[in-house]
């Protein structure tokens, strides 16, 4: 695992410093805490980030690449299409995984401060290792622009994954509050 965090702390610096607008996302639950930076437009209509997520018995990082753009040609929709890759400790099993999926944002036309954002990515059992059935991830997000580069946010955030054998995995299950930065 120290590896893997090694790398994507490198990939992580590669990202943000190159990038054209870096951002840096951080939270917590009652049972979590999670970081993830970003880089918009490292090159065009594209979008990368590294994030990692800790609990009690939990270790997850993962890496997405997602290619975005206006929805519809309405300026207040974005949609994001693309990959995550996901590396998870959980309860002292070891699995790595690929999950498909997206993103929207809506940006409130009367109050431009207010976005609202969802994103869902899905790993069925082919993209992941050892006994895992499938994977899926979904966070909904609120976020309030209170300084031009700070935003305060609140999201709830659903990963879990289905065990062909025991008990499924509840990895992350609530509500979190939340700061991100812009650079």
């Amino acid at each position: 695992m120290k590896k893997i965090a090694l790398s994507i702390a490198s990939l992580l610096a590669i990202t943000t410093l190159n990038g054209h607008a870096a951002s840096l996302a951080i939270d917590i639950g009652n049972d979590v805490f999670s970081v993830e930076a970003g880089s918009k437009n490292l090159s065009q209509d594209s979008q990368f980030a590294v994030a990692m997520l800790h609990g009690d018995d939990l270790h997850l990082y993962s890496l997405k690449g997602l290619v975005t753009g206006a929805l519809d040609q309405n300026e207040n929709f974005e949609a994001a299409l693309g990959a995550k890759g996901y590396f998870i400790n959980y309860a002292n099993e070891n699995v790595q995984g690929l999950g498909l999926g997206g993103e929207v944002n809506y940006t409130l036309p009367m109050n431009e401060k207010i976005q609202l954002n969802g994103a869902i990515y899905y790993a069925p059992s082919p993209l992941l290792t050892d006994d895992l059935d499938n994977l899926t991830d979904l966070t909904i997000t609120v976020s309030y622009q209170l300084l031009k580069n700070g935003t305060v946010y609140v999201n709830y955030r659903n990963i879990q994954a289905d065990q062909d054998y025991g008990r499924d995995w509840k990895i992350d299950n609530g509500f979190n509050l939340g700061l991100q930065f812009l650079f």
